[in-house]
């Protein structure tokens, strides 16, 4: 985690393709499972955040330490 950290990228273009995959089970006439991609897709979300929070505490710790 910190200023290079590849898990939030990641995170975003996980949460893109599970949004996605939602809107083509939606135009598909898969009700059931458009709103399991959009369930999955607010966990993702959640994740992705959480690891933007995560990342953000980090480069301050870093910073304070004189690490950067």
């Amino acid at each position: 985690m910190g200023v290079r950290s590849p898990v939030v990228p990641a995170g975003c273009v996980i949460t893109a393709g599970i949004l996605g995959t939602g809107f083509w089970q939606f135009h598909k006439g898969n009700k059931k499972g458009s709103q399991l991609f959009m369930r999955a897709r607010i966990v993702s979300q959640a994740i992705t955040v959480g690891a933007m929070m995560l990342s953000l505490y980090a480069q301050a710790k870093q910073k304070r330490l004189g690490l950067i």
